[in-house]
This record gives C-alpha cells, sequence and structure tokens, in this order.
C-alpha cells in the first residue's frame, strides 16, 4: 500500500488563535507548493475550534511541471 503524499495536522483552538494559527501555517506552506488546505472547521460549544490542516509531506517542483521533489539524505 503506497504512503499518503498527505500530513494531517489537527489542532483546537480558540477562534481568533485558530485563524491566526491557520494563517501562519499557509505562509509556511503555500499552497501552490504543498497542495495546502484547511481539510475541516468545526466549532465547538464553547469559544474553541477544531481543525485540521492538510499539505504535501514534499513541496511540488515547478520546475518539473507538478511533480513532487524527493529529498535525497547522504
Amino acid at each position: 500500500m503506497p504512503k499518503d503524499p498527505f500530513i494531517r495536522e489537527k489542532f483546537t483552538r480558540l477562534r481568533q488563535a485558530a485563524r491566526k494559527l491557520a494563517a501562519e501555517y499557509f505562509e509556511r506552506y503555500p499552497k501552490h507548493r504543498f497542495q495546502t488546505e484547511i481539510e475541516s472547521w468545526r466549532h465547538l460549544q464553547s469559544d474553541n475550534v477544531e481543525f485540521t490542516l492538510k499539505r504535501l509531506r514534499e513541496p511540488i517542483d515547478a520546475e518539473n511541471h507538478g511533480a513532487v521533489t524527493r529529498r535525497i539524505r547522504h
């Protein structure tokens, strides 16, 4: 079975902190290189939000027209 190319990270934060964390995540992992997206966003009874952010494990290499780059480890 092939390894899932995506990483999913689940968070629970106050609404304002959740928005800030999501914005920082998109800055760190730009959508055009990591296919970053908010996979789920759920308001809890408190003022908290539970959300899952999804991104590729490796960035898309623009020079190879969408191919996922592989890092070589020595």
